[in-house]
């Protein structure tokens, strides 16, 4: 069947769930997005923040903790839950409420919206300080993590996590090989710098070493996305989906027959009666000199 015209793909990717403009224009800024976030992404990025918390030595109650991209809490409520101050920041208004409203019930803990690339934070403010998948999407990503070291105080920990295989994981693998299918004859998606710099483990070291980071430690591990396959599998990511930019873009006919090759490759990889997916990731440790 041909098609009237193919679609955007630039944004493909975990990058395809924010854009700019104002926020009648943003439906990625909302509180609504931020709860499908954390109903569809929390349960990757908690697989992530478990094993990034566990590499903190010593974290106590009042260990001040910085969560920078901090999106729907995977880590920063955890992290207050033992007993950690934490700041989460994120640059998304919609995150930022979800956030808050997450911390409330811990004193000391609160939620700023921020731009991680310049931290509005005082130098040596905080005992650790983690991106999870934050800091590789960001414009300038070397002036994010110098501004992470920054705010670290001096024998402090940088924890930064980043894809393995960008550009992108779980259900958006998924959505990729839809569009593939569906439009073969589209051009690739355009992958952030950062993610791609990030993704080896040589140069994820040299950049710790050149923001002032020592003693950097980068360990590989896979991170699983687990759903219903079927039709259920549309029915819950559905909503996510509408916060793509790539299948928002396309006619209505269009996204059915996305829909209709989606539910094939969930059929193809489905294990009884549900989907498992699984993304490497890259995490890095380093102390503040």
């Amino acid at each position: 069947m041909n098609v009237s015209r193919q679609p955007d793909t630039t944004s493909l990717g975990p990058a395809s769930v924010q854009s700019s403009g104002n926020d009648a224009d943003r439906p990625h800024s909302t509180y609504d997005f931020a709860r499908v976030y954390e109903r569809t992404s929390n349960r990757v990025t908690g697989q992530i923040a478990a094993t990034a918390l566990d590499r903190i030595p010593n974290l106590h109650w009042g260990t001040r903790i910085l969560d920078i991209a901090a999106g729907a809490g995977a880590l920063s409520v955890p992290a207050a839950l033992a007993g950690a101050s934490v700041l989460a920041i994120d640059s998304v208004p919609g995150m930022v409420e979800l956030l808050a409203e997450r911390l409330a019930p811990f004193p000391g803990c609160e939620a700023r919206q921020m731009d991680g690339q310049a931290l509005s934070l005082d130098d040596k403010s905080f005992d650790a300080t983690f991106s999870l998948l934050g800091l590789s999407l960001f414009p300038d990503w070397q002036r994010g993590l110098s501004e992470q070291a920054r705010v670290t105080r001096t024998g402090g920990i940088v924890c930064v996590a980043t894809l393995r295989k960008p550009p992108a994981g779980g259900p958006f693998l998924v959505m990729a090989e839809a569009l593939r299918a569906v439009f073969p004859d589209m051009p690739p998606a355009a992958t952030p710098e950062g993610l791609i710099a990030l993704s080896d483990p040589t140069r994820l070291t040299e950049e710790f070493e050149k923001a002032g980071l020592a003693g950097v430690r980068v360990e590989e591990f896979d991170i699983v996305w687990e759903g219903p396959a079927g039709q259920t599998y549309l029915d819950e990511l559905g909503e996510l989906h509408r916060y793509m930019n790539v299948y928002t873009g396309l006619s209505k006919a269009d996204q059915r027959r996305v829909d209709d090759a989606i539910l094939s490759i969930v059929d193809r990889v489905r294990t009884g009666d549900r989907v498992v997916l699984r993304s490497p990731i890259l995490l890095a440790v380093g102390t503040r000199q």
